[in-house]
């Protein structure tokens, strides 16, 4: 963000920023959410907080935050919701924009607003798990994930570990299959859009262009790191990772 930021300034441009996993997490000692112009969160019920569905948008930027409120519900440019709770005569509305349908339903921000209150135990809660990761796969061929700046807040939001897979005898797919069978579920975070087959075909993409990208992509596996995760079942995962990774690594 830092550099980003500096190209953002040197050539007058406005940055948008997709922070759907990063609540509540810092940037060299600033709040994710409060470096760029416009910050994007995601709400949704794998989230580090969840309202269901959903997200929010936030930005210090009056005109910005005004255009926002007119699109979010069909363009109007007053808040529906006061036409029907004012006490004085305010039926009139004006439709000034083609907006759309984004508005969070109020069940789904009571929800939001417990869910914030509880942002911080619960990331550290995912952190704790991290830490225990880290500690227990240190001396396995895996790299565990790298921290940039260690006075910053990481969100947690996902324990991506990435495999060595020269010194594996099996594939990050075979290493997931035997997790599974182990009822470990994993996932891969993420397979990168040249891969998928609307931008492979469309723009005629193939791996070669994007090697490291790729190479990432062939041996990273998140384990399962969330806030209600016990004690014993942190420990399940940590044993059954060991335990496939010694059991097929190569001498």
């Amino acid at each position: 963000m830092s550099r980003l930021l500096e190209l953002a300034n040197k050539f007058d441009v406005k940055i948008v920023e997709d922070a759907a996993h990063a609540l509540p997490s810092t940037h060299n000692g600033e709040i994710v959410g409060t470096l760029g112009d416009i910050t994007v969160y995601s709400f949704y019920a794998n989230k580090t907080i969840t309202t269901g569905e959903g997200g929010m948008v936030v930005t210090n930027n009056k005109e910005i935050a005004d255009r926002i409120k007119i699109m979010r519900l069909h363009g109007i440019n007053r808040d529906v919701f006061d036409r029907f709770t004012s006490k004085k005569p305010n039926w009139y509305y004006e439709v000034v924009a083609p907006g759309f349908k984004y508005n969070m339903m109020d069940m789904c921000a009571a929800l939001g607003i417990h869910q914030l209150k509880k942002a911080n135990k619960l990331r550290e809660q995912r952190e704790s798990i991290a830490q225990r990761y880290n500690q227990a796969f240190n001396n396995l061929p895996v790299v565990v994930p790298q921290i940039a700046n260690p006075d910053d807040i990481h969100s947690w939001h996902i324990y991506a570990l990435q495999l060595e897979l020269d010194k594996l005898s099996i594939s990050r797919d075979e290493f997931i299959e035997l997790l599974s069978d182990k009822g470990i579920g994993t996932s891969v975070h993420y397979i990168p859009l040249h891969r998928m087959p609307y931008w492979k075909d469309q723009f005629y993409l193939e791996d070669d262009m994007f090697p490291k990208s790729s190479k990432i992509a062939d041996r990273v596996v998140s384990l399962p790191n969330y806030a209600s995760m016990t004690e014993e079942e942190v420990s399940y995962v940590i044993d059954s990772v060991r335990g496939v990774i010694e059991g097929h690594q190569l001498t």
